[in-house]
């Protein structure tokens, strides 16, 4: 399941960008498509830096990691001002693009809007708890398209 895994892996990296992007979060990358991998980086400095937005969206239910942008300095390990989002592991749940949308939306109401993680976490844990089956197995094969 490689090839396919991989591939719908880099469309969502794609699409997550683009849409947190458009909901105002700047995202490496934007004139070369954004991304080629399973990540996508944003930068938050003007939201409060990285670290604090990973344990801002960790209280939402989302899992990113801080990341360093080429701007920073080497004093800026432990605070740099950018987050790592991957999306490898809700590939495997079967989410495609339109999931993304959903997933930025989530993002930027906390770190955009200001909106408290706990309010939002309801709907990041509904949007996991609505695909349970994990694809690209053999138990499981593909996603349905």
């Amino acid at each position: 399941f490689g090839e396919a895994l991989q591939a719908q892996i880099v469309k969502n990296a794609q699409a997550l960008a683009k849409a947190l992007q458009a909901r105002g979060i700047p995202m490496l990358g934007a004139h070369k498509g954004f991304t080629t991998t399973h990540q996508a980086i944003a930068d938050v400095r003007k939201y409060g830096r990285g670290l604090k937005a990973a344990q801002t969206l960790e209280r939402a239910n989302i899992i990113v990691n801080k990341n360093l942008l080429p701007s920073d300095r080497k004093e800026d390990w432990d605070f740099p001002g950018g987050l790592r989002i991957g999306t490898i592991e809700v590939t495997r749940y079967g989410m495609k693009e339109r999931e993304m949308d959903a997933i930025a939306e989530m993002i930027a109401r906390v770190i955009v809007r200001g909106e408290k993680p706990e309010d939002v976490r309801k709907d990041a844990t509904a949007l996991r708890h609505s695909f349970p089956t994990l694809y690209y197995c053999f138990e499981h094969g593909l996603p349905p398209l």
